[in-house]
């Protein structure tokens, strides 16, 4: 649902401040440290319940300053977050107080920033946390599922360190049911993930391919996931980890047929990263029938202008977007037009210390 304003108290460099929004395309800009990426990763709070800068909400609190409150309007609804300096945070919506999980896929939310470029860049492990939000946006089954699975792998993992076979085993059993039921659900969004970006690569450029795969198993079972963790229990004992499931999986992204992470350009890697997210925008619209807002940081680094203002054409049609940018005149280049009444121009200024 489109986010109507934003309040931040004491949140990074903004003592206090309120920005307002449009349902249309919202251009934040603003020379760098005017905490302009500060407004995108309150946005991304309020919709996920955690950063996507620090694992500690508490870093995002105004030096020397106790707390910090972020509060939403999204569809007349409003969700606080309160983080004190020491302590755990609190969510409210509308006065109920509500869980982390409780957000996610109530207000989504696709950010595209310097941060997530780790997705095409990084190792398997980013893309396996990637496709495990995103599927968690959509699906509370494959959330609650993959919740459960992660405790069983941890339970099992301390047990193995300690060599006690007999709770290994039990520990087992849990770890290949919730794992199969991962899987099955994970292959079925998964082919709708893959068919979205086919969509979305053939409307910005027919001669662009970007794929992938994983090594999933097409046709998982419990009873083939639980011979798999008994044939590897010595072996798992001596390294102290499980070394099978859903949790070892590998993603692999590749552009025209060349894996992306050892061959791709620097314009390449920005390019499939761009297209990912505009998939995992219409991917989440048809799986909840709701529009996510677009949180674009930075958004034309690395792209030449014949790319960004094909990549702009491409996301103008999504909805609420909004856009950080340090220049106003490039921003207007790409085709950002903020005297459209459904636009919106924010001007940050930078607060100078002496």
């Amino acid at each position: 649902m489109p986010i109507q304003q934003i309040e931040m108290i004491n949140f990074r460099s903004h003592q206090k401040k309120v920005v307002v929004f449009s349902p249309g395309i919202n251009l934040i800009w603003g020379e760098n440290g005017s905490g302009k990426t500060s407004v995108l990763e309150a946005v991304y709070i309020l919709s996920n319940g955690k950063s996507f800068k620090t694992n500690k909400l508490s870093d995002t609190i105004n030096t020397g300053k106790k707390e910090t409150i972020i509060s939403a309007t999204f569809d007349n609804k409003t969700t606080t977050l309160y983080q004190p300096l020491v302590g755990q945070k609190k969510i409210k919506t509308n006065n109920t107080i509500k869980k982390t999980r409780d957000l996610i896929g109530q207000n989504p939310t696709v950010l595209v920033s310097p941060e997530e470029e780790k997705i095409t860049k990084g190792p398997h492990s980013e893309r396996r946390n990637y496709f495990n939000r995103l599927f968690s946006n959509v699906s509370k089954t494959y959330l609650i599922n993959l919740i459960k699975y992660t405790s069983a792998i941890k339970n099992r993992n301390f047990l193995l360190k300690q060599k006690k076979q007999d709770e290994i085993r039990v520990w087992s059993e849990t770890v290949a049911k919730y794992g199969t039921m991962l899987w099955l659900e994970k292959n079925t969004l998964q082919k709708s993930f893959n068919h979205e970006l086919g969509l979305v690569c053939k409307e910005y450029n027919n001669k662009i391919d970007i794929t992938v795969s994983t090594n999933t198993p097409e046709n998982p079972t419990k009873e083939n996931l639980l011979k798999n963790l008994q044939t590897q229990t010595d072996k798992e004992m001596v390294l102290g980890r499980t070394l099978f499931g859903p949790h070892t999986d590998k993603y692999t992204i590749s552009f025209n047929n060349k894996p992306l992470r050892g061959q791709g350009s620097q314009g390449e890697h920005k390019l499939s990263f761009v297209l990912l997210k505009v998939s995992e925008h219409g991917f989440i619209k048809k799986k909840l029938n709701k529009t996510p807002t677009l949180l674009l940081d930075d958004l034309f680094a690395k792209l030449d202008l014949g790319r960004g203002n094909a990549i702009f054409d491409l996301i103008k049609k999504s909805g609420q977007t909004i856009i950080t940018n340090t220049d106003l005149i490039e921003a207007k280049t790409h085709g950002i037009n903020t005297k459209n009444p459904n636009n919106k121009e924010v001007h940050l200024l930078r607060k100078w210390k002496n």
